[in-house]
């Protein structure tokens, strides 16, 4: 009876602590904290669980362990029985859904991974998020530029050669001046202005560095500097005398009978004369005829063909003056850059043991056998070798120079600059043509005569490791490149050495590199070796002030 009386008396004790907690809120609407059993009343939530023991032989549950409760991934394994379907849950279910908002541009397709995602993108195009459209980048038929194309903010920007402007489209450039460097007559057509490659590169300039470009992309112009790191093999200077400089001194048994210089008390002829009373015939011809594709059966040049007049109007000529010669040979070549300067190859000014006493710059010739009215002469006021150029040491390492005129040239459709370009620019342009253009007043075979017409040879790209393995006697460095042909009789040769090595892109020329040196002429296995000008603008800028871009 006692115990019956003392379960009645707690009995009644949990009712009233209880019930007046629970009908608290009624009476009490203020009350800040109410009740366990209150606060179940208002929300409910039903928990799912397996009734007994061993849960672990059960099926998994989906919502009850990952949504009731936070799960391992080995719980979301259990339940999926799939790796990819349980990373594709847990990618989503650890951190959210990376894919909303979809990130993925220009239609990717997106896909959810743990704090991170993965855009797929439709062709052409590339990028985090797909954000970036391939055909319009620089390295791809060069963004479409018509010149020179640089990347800001990964969009290509278009700019011109000095000389030149953008078109109304952004990407064409339209000359501004009468004789802008690079452009010939519309109506001679190379056979080498497609590219071999994708990268259709076009450019017009007398490459000068613009103010602008040196802050915004230095690192295009400013890394040739280090030429005084020799990378060639002590080993070869002893070889040195053996290799053949394509150039050629003053012969008394050449048959070339070249145009009797004008002296006026030891002074070359003015360059001012005007021009229009001496034009032959042709010069009045509104244009010139297409250059169009034949087989080649003129052993010139080593394999060449005749220039027309005015198709190659860069070249110079380097004229030879001494007491045993009444008559002006030329003995190497050039190209023009502006009307100040003149590029060339460096050991074309050593004169010692040629029996060359002075020379003087001839532009605008053709035929040295004739005076034909728009060739003009101009004496040097300073010589420029490259600074680490050592011919004691080596004829063709850094074979490079300058040469000031000393009045400047009248230009004229026969007398006009070859554009330069940005270093990528040059280096894309040269291996990816199919040929380039070489001529010179160069002798037509290694013991042939000198011909007295501006000779021209089309000739391809030769890959690095052939070249490297092509020559025993010297080694080739990264400032040099090889082109020619492999076994076909065609070569630069003596006499065309530091003249212009040219490829056309796109409605202009550029230099891309300058006849240096060879092993004879025209040899199976052997190539021409040129001067790679790209590496070479930095001092190329200091020395003139050319500017390349407009």
């Amino acid at each position: 009876m006692a115990r019956l009386c003392l379960l009645a008396f707690i009995a009644g004790l949990l009712l009233e602590v209880y019930g007046l907690a629970a009908e608290s809120p009624e009476e009490n609407t203020g009350a800040v904290f109410v009740s366990q059993q209150t606060a179940d009343t208002v929300l409910r939530r039903l928990r799912r669980y397996n009734s007994g023991f061993f849960e672990e032989v059960h099926q998994a549950n989906l919502e009850r362990e990952c949504r009731e409760e936070t799960c391992t991934m080995e719980e979301a394994r259990e339940v999926f029985e799939d790796i990819d379907k349980t990373m594709e849950f847990w990618s989503v279910y650890i951190d959210g859904d990376q894919c909303q908002p979809p990130p993925c541009q220009n239609g990717g397709v997106c896909e959810d991974g743990i704090s991170t995602y993965t855009c797929y993108c439709k062709e052409n195009f590339n990028g985090k998020n797909c954000e970036i459209e391939m055909n319009k980048q620089c390295f791809v038929n060069n963004g479409g530029c018509s010149h020179f194309c640089f990347m800001t903010a990964e969009r290509p920007v278009c700019k011109c050669a000095t000389g030149y402007k953008l078109g109304p489209n952004k990407r064409s450039c339209e000359p501004t001046e009468q004789f802008s460097c690079g452009n010939v007559q519309s109506s001679i057509t190379p056979r080498s202005s497609s590219p071999a490659n994708s990268s259709d590169r076009q450019d017009n300039s007398s490459y000068a560095l613009g103010d602008d470009f040196y802050d915004e992309d230095i690192a295009q112009f400013i890394d040739y500097d280090d030429f005084h790191t020799n990378d060639s093999d002590p080993s070869n200077i002893s070889v040195a005398s053996a290799v053949k400089k394509r150039s050629v001194r003053s012969d008394s048994s050449s048959s070339v009978n070249p145009a009797e210089v004008l002296m006026n008390g030891g002074e070359a002829s003015s360059a001012t004369e005007t021009e229009e009373k001496q034009l032959p015939p042709w010069a009045f011809f509104p244009t010139l005829p297409t250059i169009t594709a034949q087989e080649n059966t003129d052993q010139r040049i080593v394999g060449g063909d005749d220039a027309i007049p005015g198709e190659i109007p860069w070249q110079v000529a380097l004229m030879s003056s001494s007491a045993s010669h009444q008559r002006a040979e030329p003995f190497c070549g050039g190209s023009l850059l502006n009307e100040l300067w003149v590029i060339t190859a460096a050991h074309c000014l050593v004169l010692e043991g040629t029996g060359i006493e002075s020379f003087f710059v001839r532009v605008g010739e053709h035929d040295v056998s004739q005076d034909e009215g728009p060739e003009r002469n101009h004496e040097v006021a300073e010589q420029h070798m490259h600074p680490t150029y050592n011919a004691k040491k080596s004829l063709h390492e850094n074979d490079i120079a300058l040469l000031k005129l000393a009045i400047p040239v009248e230009l004229s459709n026969q007398r006009r600059p070859i554009c330069l370009g940005p270093k990528d620019f040059i280096e894309n342009l040269l291996r990816d043509s199919s040929s380039s253009l070489v001529s010179g007043w160069g002798k037509l075979s290694s013991t042939g005569r000198q011909p007295t017409t501006l000779k021209k040879l089309e000739v391809p790209y030769v890959d690095r490791t052939m070249c490297k393995q092509s020559s025993a006697l010297h080694h080739i460095t990264r400032f040099m490149f090889c082109a020619g042909y492999q076994s076909e009789q065609k070569d630069s040769c003596k006499g065309d050495s530091g003249g212009p090595h040219a490829t056309y892109y796109k409605g202009t020329w550029f230099l891309t590199g300058i006849v240096s040196w060879g092993e004879e002429c025209a040899l199976e296995g052997k190539y021409g070796v040129y001067t790679r000008v790209s590496r070479y603008y930095s001092w190329i800028f200091r020395t003139t002030r050319i500017r390349i871009i407009n």
